[in-house]
């Protein structure tokens, strides 16, 4: 017989925090998400726009399916608040360890064989980031947490530093987690953030609302991953601080304190990397230095770009031998960024 602590144990034998079980349906907050995309607040990713209806409905991904495991993956590296601050050319936690999909996919079939050992006739499916699904709005609907001013969901106990992931079901294993009520405007033991702003007060680009909702046409770490041309001045000065990512609002936020250090592989050992081989590396050398993390997404022009940023920003004296490695045949948006840094910095 399956219990929420039988499952927890499942979880945590495969290095996974369970963050609890929900009933799949309509879900209650699809509408806060649609103003989101309306504001244009998801900047140029499209991609967001797609399979509405299964944003709205997560039970339409999986034949039959009637629940949901929420998954939490650690991957809190030890960072600090006035280390970041003062950093240079950083990478964020999430990106320096061993690429988190496949490992969370193969951990995922693990507990889904687990699972039908218990369950006969249980058909299951893992979703792993890519998957058309509001994730933090699934994990806030289970008793263990919920969406801060940072816009991510935060264990009050545990912090915010986990990367969700869900295990859809096909039957009613047991019956699902009753949400505690959380006023996010009040503080309490179940969560809250009452009056705290800290991490409306970092973010370096005003990112965060007053309404719980991050705008990511001024979000750093959608400049310096997802977005593929140029980046506008107005962010280069803390590009030079992330490299890759950012994680300001969460090392501002008082729940993670006390987060648990993870226990996942890390490839990238240092949190700051030097600029200038990134800004000059050969498609080996990427493959080598980045090759198995997350930090592939912005793919090996983007890190180029956005090493030069870094490079130029802090006048770095190899700048010109970085601008140099861009030759011909790279990518345009390396060429207009060395047009942008030679209009910022023109030589005198």
């Amino acid at each position: 017989m399956l219990s929420h602590q039988k499952i927890s144990a499942i979880f945590k034998k495969h290095n996974l925090e369970y963050l609890g079980l929900v009933d799949l349906g309509p879900e209650p907050s699809f509408a806060l998400f649609k103003d989101w995309l309306d504001l244009g607040y998801n900047a140029e990713m499209e991609f967001m726009k797609n399979y509405l209806d299964k944003r709205e409905n997560p039970a339409l991904l999986l034949d039959g399916a009637k629940q949901a495991l929420i998954i939490g993956f650690n991957y809190y590296q030890g960072d600090k608040l006035n280390e970041a601050l003062k950093g240079r050319a950083r990478i964020a936690q999430y990106a320096r360890l061993k690429d988190y999909h496949k490992s969370l996919k193969k951990r995922g079939e693990l507990i889904i064989d687990e699972l039908k050992a218990e369950v006969p006739g249980l058909n299951c499916r893992v979703m792993v980031d890519s998957a058309p699904i509001l994730e933090r709005a699934l994990a806030s609907r289970t008793s263990r947490g919920f969406i801060g001013k940072n816009t991510l969901f935060i264990h009050p106990e545990q912090g915010s530093m986990f990367l969700l992931s869900e295990i859809l079901i096909d039957q009613v294993i047991m019956e699902a987690d009753q949400k505690i009520p959380v006023d996010p405007t009040q503080r309490s033991e179940v969560g809250g953030c009452g009056s705290c702003k800290r991490c409306q007060v970092y973010c370096p680009t005003g990112a965060l609302d007053e309404a719980y909702r991050l705008d990511a046409r001024k979000c750093l770490a959608y400049w310096t991953i997802e977005h593929r041309g140029v980046i506008p001045f107005e962010y280069w000065p803390w590009v030079k601080t992330y490299l890759f990512g950012c994680d300001l609002c969460q090392l501002a936020c008082p729940y993670n304190r006390t987060h648990e250090i993870s226990k996942e592989d890390v490839i990238l050992k240092a949190a700051e990397q030097d600029p200038f081989p990134i800004a000059c590396m050969s498609q080996d050398d990427y493959v080598q230095m980045f090759g198995g993390t997350p930090a592939t997404r912005a793919k090996r022009s983007g890190l180029r770009r956005n090493a030069l940023i870094a490079l130029a920003e802090t006048r770095d004296e190899r700048l010109a031998a970085a601008m140099d490695s861009v030759l011909p045949h790279d990518e345009s948006v390396l060429h207009e960024t060395l047009e942008q840094i030679r209009l910022r910095y023109p030589k005198d």
